[in-house]
């Protein structure tokens, strides 16, 4: 069996045309949200990127994984020990608050997947996983769950490597990550729907959210 997982960072307002396309082929996916920062809007490329208000779009994640990418979404790598805790304790804590439900997974924000920071949200969280800003194209296991990395970083490299990971025998982990915002900006929605026919084409993938894969793996 091979496993596939959607991890999609940051909790913006394009977060509902993505579940929208989830929805229509049954896939979950993993949402890793920002619960200090609602309606929070910067640009790219000059482009408005704007954050849900969280408590008012709770039904929308329904049927997905809500996870914690950190209260404000900082360079966790400097940032002083107390502060790594602090920015994942309050978001776990807002996000069990607002959408009634254990939060098990953890993306990290920015490059910043440091040791350190792994082993302090390891060991002051009850987080089950962590999911890195690392890349392997490997599709391997991680030797253990605090340390999965990310196969590919935007829906062409996916579609390149996606024959390859149902072709190879050996390979048995697909983690895609990235944001709702980049389907619009590059104009690729019709790309991720192409994937999700492809993967649910296939009867040995599982397509499953960050804490599903782990209690199977782990």
């Amino acid at each position: 069996m091979k496993y596939f997982v959607f991890s999609i960072d940051d909790g913006t307002v394009f977060d509902e045309l993505t579940i929208k396309l989830f929805n229509k082929y049954h896939v979950k996916a993993t949402f890793n949200l920002n619960s200090g920062l609602d309606n929070f809007t910067w640009f790219n490329k000059g482009m408005p990127i704007t954050r849900f208000i969280l408590k008012d779009n709770i039904h929308l994640y329904d049927h997905h994984e809500v996870s914690s990418h950190t209260l404000t979404h900082p360079y966790l790598n400097q940032c002083p020990d107390e502060i790594v805790i602090k920015e994942v304790k309050e978001d776990i804590n807002n996000l069990e608050r607002i959408f009634q439900r254990k939060v098990l997974s953890f993306a990290t924000p920015f490059h910043t997947s440091g040791e350190r920071e792994i082993s302090l949200i390891k060991n002051n969280t009850d987080i089950t996983n962590i999911r890195t800003s690392e890349i392997d194209e490997s599709f391997k296991i991680p030797s253990d769950p605090y340390h999965y990395k990310i196969t590919a970083l935007n829906i062409n490299r996916a579609l390149q490597l996606f024959d390859d990971f149902i072709k190879d025998e050996n390979a048995k982990l697909f983690i895609y990550a990235g944001h709702s915002y980049d389907f619009y900006m590059d104009n690729s929605f019709n790309k991720l729907e192409e994937l999700l026919k492809k993967l649910t084409a296939q009867d040995d993938i599982l397509v499953l959210t960050m804490s599903e894969l782990t209690k199977i793996l782990f």
